[in-house]
């Protein structure tokens, strides 16, 4: 797990300076922008994780903690626009918020049209199976149906999509899944801890760690020539991240 490790804002605002005297061009501007409209426009995904949560309609946790921090280096006011990941990486494209952010994992589809951050923290995955059924890896549901959240990434779909005659189904919540797997209609549910936690009351079901899958790594995104921001932010995450 990460930490915030927080300093002074003085120190935090010398920290995005040295950034961003070494960049020119139109990325400047960018940062620029938020600095003159006192501003920071923040979509952040609306999932309930390990990193986030929703107190009321006001996102609290590590990640919005984070942004705080940014913010503060800009010497801007933090505005954030909840919602779903599709969303939020719109509203990047579209200009309506200057970074998305919500455990978006880092990926080759992401680069192609956005400028991330370095990785904040990892995702790690739990399988949920019926009680007895100690299947831990992807090649473990082979000639299975496995049901997977449809928020998690496309990556952890190719994972387990990749044994042998194995089928993905999409579910929205933990409940629909769980019942399914009592059912039968799934052999197990691939999810994130916030899930795992939500199933690990119902004796009929067991949760594992997923141990032969790799974690996600979660990044802030911004826009395709924001890179001066993302320097900024880079800095910050560096010096204000500590790992345990």
């Amino acid at each position: 797990m990460n930490k915030i490790k927080k300093l002074g804002a003085a120190v935090l605002a010398a920290a995005l300076a040295l950034s961003v005297s070494g960049c020119s061009g139109k990325t400047v501007d960018a940062v620029k922008a938020i600095q003159e409209a006192g501003v920071f426009k923040v979509a952040i995904v609306n999932s309930s994780n390990t990193f986030t949560s929703l107190d009321g309609t006001t996102p609290v946790g590590l990640e919005p903690e984070l942004v705080e921090t940014i913010a503060s280096a800009l010497g801007a006011a933090t505005e954030f626009q909840v919602m779903d990941r599709g969303a939020a990486l719109q509203a990047v494209t579209d200009g309506t918020a200057d970074i998305a952010l919500g455990c978006i994992n880092a990926s080759s589809g992401l680069a192609s049209n956005y400028l991330y951050t370095t990785s904040y923290g990892k995702g790690f995955f739990y399988i949920v199976t019926e009680k007895g059924d100690y299947a831990q890896s992807a090649g473990a549901f082979a000639n299975s149906t496995i049901g997977i959240n449809k928020n998690l990434s496309d990556e952890i779909r190719s994972q387990m999509s990749a044994a042998d005659g194995a089928t993905i189904s999409e579910y929205g919540n933990a409940a629909a899944a769980a019942g399914d797997i009592k059912a039968g209609r799934i052999r197990g549910y691939v999810c994130s801890e916030a899930e795992a936690k939500e199933l690990l009351s119902d004796g009929a079901l067991q949760v594992q760690n997923l141990f032969d899958v790799n974690p996600d790594e979660y990044v802030i995104v911004a826009g395709k020539e924001d890179v001066t921001l993302v320097n900024g932010m880079n800095t910050l995450i560096a010096q204000f991240l500590t790992k345990e």
